[in-house]
């Protein structure tokens, strides 16, 4: 077996490379571990609907479970910031639907489709990868390639076997897990965060509606000795509108929170996705900014391609590009959550009582000036990007 590249690990970043990289003439193989593609659900769901139709992404209602206009965000002693407007800004989707959708356009574009093909190694001439090794049921086999994308999520194997340093260390990760719920009472088109240091430290819990009375309900903590789960469930007790649900389902994983990956592109290699660190340090969201480097991960490959020259000098474009189109929002939002950090819930309930005065849309830099909390620069810069 030959290609042109193989692209390791089918989430949406992987998806959208292979399908960019078939568009673009290039013979591609894109293979996954698990049996079926989308399954399982490690993920909120929450995505922009400006970010799909910016990535040319048709939408269908097959995946998409909800469309939400903003969200309540509550302060630890309870204080509401109403982000809400009148126009759909988001979607929920069904996970389970949209990555296989998304495997589908590859195969549709011309990509190759492996399930439950693990992949264990990767084979260097020169420095440089020459194949990648796979095992599919009981069988192992080489594939040659002249590069590979890793989209294998966080500490991407693959990656370390390429020499590159994918560590995420315990404390820059948070631990998060999350009920899909069913009879419980929410707004359908509003989503719901909540902060503080007894909901979950060094995090938030969200509810994100899937319908009229479902939601995947969920945290994330981080430096803490307590269980996820065992705040999860505090925190579903102590709301009215929750406890009484019933649960359907539950998913548990880890998200990197401590911004982009130091090299992300190596001889015939580059990093996709979590395995990139191209998660939102503030939000834990990264379906968007996965499929956008997915594609400018594909044109770079392509490029390479077409000079027939995969060495890290020529891949390095692809770091710029993302650092320029993506790096720089992932930048600031790290800022913004190290500053968050250094807040107690005193603080954040001071700045929620401000933001709960201002109408969104309308801010007046002088209520914040006035406010009786000094605010850190970042924080008034994420307000205004808030507008």
């Amino acid at each position: 077996m030959k290609y042109d590249v193989v692209v390791v690990g089918s989430g949406p970043g992987g998806c959208m490379a292979a399908k960019r990289l078939a568009e673009l003439g290039i013979d591609v193989l894109l293979i996954e571990k698990r049996p079926e593609i989308g399954v399982p659900v490690r993920c909120a769901e929450a995505t922009g609907i400006k970010g799909l139709k910016e990535l040319g992404i048709e939408l269908d209602k097959r995946y998409i479970a909800s469309v939400t206009r903003g969200a309540y965000v509550f302060s630890p002693d309870g204080t509401k910031i109403d982000m809400t407007g009148k126009e759909y800004t988001g979607y929920i989707l069904e996970r389970r639907i949209f990555d296989k959708y998304l495997a589908i356009l590859a195969a549709k574009a011309g990509a190759e489709v492996l399930t439950r093909t693990y992949a264990y190694d990767l084979k260097m001439k020169n420095g440089c990868v020459s194949g990648v090794m796979l095992k599919r049921f009981s069988e192992k086999f080489e594939v040659k390639c002249k590069a590979v994308v890793a989209a294998d999520g966080i500490e991407s194997k693959i990656g370390r076997k390429a020499g590159l340093n994918t560590t995420t260390k315990v404390g820059e990760m948070t631990s998060n897990v999350q009920f899909e719920m069913a009879g419980i009472d929410i707004e359908p088109e509003i989503m719901e965060l909540y902060f503080g240091n007894k909901v979950a430290p060094g995090g938030y819990a969200w509810v994100f509606p899937k319908g009229e009375d479902i939601a995947n309900v969920g945290l994330g903590v981080r430096k803490t000795e307590k269980r996820a789960i065992d705040y999860l469930r505090e925190f579903i007790n102590s709301k009215e509108h929750l406890k009484k649900g019933k649960v359907c389902g539950m998913v548990v994983g880890g998200v990197p929170v401590q911004g982009p990956i130091d090299k992300s592109y190596g001889n015939g290699i580059v990093l996709v996705g979590d395995s990139a660190r191209q998660v939102d340090p503030l939000t834990g969201g990264g379906i968007h900014n996965a499929m956008k480097c997915g594609i400018i991960a594909a044109e770079t490959l392509a490029y390479a391609a077409e000079k027939g020259d995969f060495s890290e000098e020529v891949l390095s474009e692809y770091e710029r590009r993302w650092g320029e189109e993506v790096g720089k929002v992932l930048q600031r939002s790290l800022k913004i959550k190290l500053v968050l950090e250094k807040m107690n819930d005193e603080d954040m309930n001071a700045l929620a009582k401000l933001l709960a005065r201002i109408k969104f849309g309308s801010i007046d830099l002088k209520d914040i000036s006035k406010s009786s909390i000094k605010l850190p620069p970042e924080i008034i810069e994420f307000v205004q990007n808030l507008m």
